[in-house]
């Protein structure tokens, strides 16, 4: 049996220890939790969650009855310590995996069960929607036990988040890049450049914000269009993450006299990403699809794409 401190009791019972930092101490309880919680995996109905949720609160606020009462008596705080720390979780995990409860509509009761939901939170995200680089090994261990991998991308669509980048992606662009001086256009919430940065690659972000309806726009994402910012920029590389099909700003990207590397992420359908009229007509540039690159991207799909078009050297 673990044994706490009077001082840890006071500040578990005052909430004065986030739920993250309790995650990390006390990893057991974590997969008591999960395991207590298997019965979501099968069963998703909202009096289920509801049930589950009304087990632990009620368990919480025993246990500190029964704490306080005891004047933190060490054996007390010992026993019940445990079920607060435990219900803490259980009702995290619930409400930071996009379980939505609602006894009167089964309908939405729940978009990932509870083991979907665990691994691809842990997978792909810092905290929230807040996306992390995500580790090759890892994505390919834990996605084939995804029960609903088509819930995944159409869920995380309506927050301007189109696809996620592998390490060893981040790695690759990195030493494509070196020492140029990079622009991100259409960069949404700055996801990428933010990666690249974090490799000591100088590159800027860039969005006109048009998608404010769906995007959080940081203040590290310059507004701008892309034309504008081409000519603000005056960038060597060029990126730009899942463009809008047909658009008017990568042409803009070609007819920069500054531009000799240009990188697309995206898909090989022209009716998902991407400028192809553009592409076809940037005669001063070479055009590849480098299947090393595609294959980085993630989640893995046949129609990913990664496009790198390099300035042709006259001669």
């Amino acid at each position: 049996m673990r044994t706490f401190s009077n001082e840890t009791a006071r500040r578990i019972l005052a909430n004065e220890i986030k739920v993250e930092a309790l995650l990390q101490q006390y990893p057991e309880y974590q997969e008591e939790v999960l395991q207590e919680l298997g019965v979501i995996k099968n069963n998703t109905e909202s009096n289920i969650v509801h049930a589950i949720i009304d087990r632990y609160t009620a368990s919480a606020k025993l246990a500190t009855s029964k704490i306080r009462k005891s004047g933190l008596n060490e054996a007390t705080v010992n026993v019940f310590l445990p079920k607060i720390i435990k219900a803490r979780f259980a009702i995290y995990l619930l409400e930071q995996l996009n379980v939505a409860v609602s006894a009167k509509s089964p309908a939405t009761s729940v978009r990932f069960n509870l083991w979907d939901g665990t691994i691809l939170q842990k997978l792909l995200f810092r905290k929230g929607f807040d996306r992390k680089p995500v580790s090759l090994g890892l994505f390919k261990f834990w996605w084939r036990l995804i029960s609903h991998k088509e819930i995944l991308m159409p869920l995380v669509n309506k927050k301007g988040i189109y696809c996620f980048y592998s390490k060893a992606l981040i790695k690759e662009l990195s030493t494509l890049l070196g020492d140029k001086k990079c622009l991100e256009i259409a960069a949404g919430d700055g996801t990428l450049t933010r990666f690249l940065q974090q490799k000591n690659i100088d590159c800027h972000a860039t969005d006109d914000y048009s998608w404010e309806h769906y995007i959080t726009y940081p203040q590290s994402v310059e507004k701008a269009d892309a034309k504008a910012a081409l000519q603000k920029y005056s960038p060597e590389a060029v990126l730009c993450s899942w463009p809008v099909p047909g658009n008017p700003y990568e042409k803009h990207v070609f007819r920069t006299p500054s531009v000799d590397l240009y990188i697309m992420l995206g898909t090989s359908e022209a009716a998902v990403t991407g400028d192809f009229a553009a592409y076809t007509n940037a005669d001063k540039f070479s055009m590849e699809r480098s299947e090393r690159l595609s294959a980085l991207l993630l989640p893995p799909s046949d129609e990913n794409a990664v496009y790198i078009f390099r300035r042709k050297t006259q001669g």
